[in-house]
């Protein structure tokens, strides 16, 4: 072969099937834009994830009472509308809150049970007054 032929498969060897280089500064800008894009798809996805997991949290836990506290409070509310004997034995009884509310009205907003005080509080011992030390004399 001659040199000449030689040069010739070289510079087809190289050049591309198009026959022009590719443009690498548009290869960049277009690699910058889809990774943005692919940033901001990943974060929205993120959002839409979270926003829809506080969704299912709200209602699968907190606009649904359980089982326990409806059955609490089903208790409490019986507790506050019935009359029952607490002590019988001392003629101790409880009667509905909006029978005891009554009461307290038509009396004035004065109970007619004695008030519970807290127990006195102690007082501090006195203190000794200060003797100066023995050696000094004023």
């Amino acid at each position: 072969m001659s040199e000449h032929g030689s040069h010739e498969l070289d510079a087809k060897r190289h050049t591309p099937p198009g026959g022009s280089e590719p443009d690498t500064s548009l290869t960049a800008v277009v690699g910058v834009v889809f990774a943005i894009l692919l940033f901001i798809i990943v974060v929205l996805l993120q959002a839409y994830f979270y926003r829809q997991e506080a969704k299912e949290q709200v209602e699968k836990v907190v606009a649904v009472a359980p089982e326990e506290l409806a059955q609490s409070r089903a208790e409490q509310q019986e507790a506050l509308a019935t009359y029952r004997w607490v002590d019988a034995n001392r003629g101790v009884v409880t009667i509905p809150i909006e029978r005891a509310m009554g009461l307290l009205v038509r009396e004035g907003g004065r109970s007619p049970w004695p008030q519970v005080q807290p127990p006195p509080v102690p007082a501090p011992a006195a203190a000794k007054p200060a003797t100066p030390p023995a050696g000094k004399k004023k």
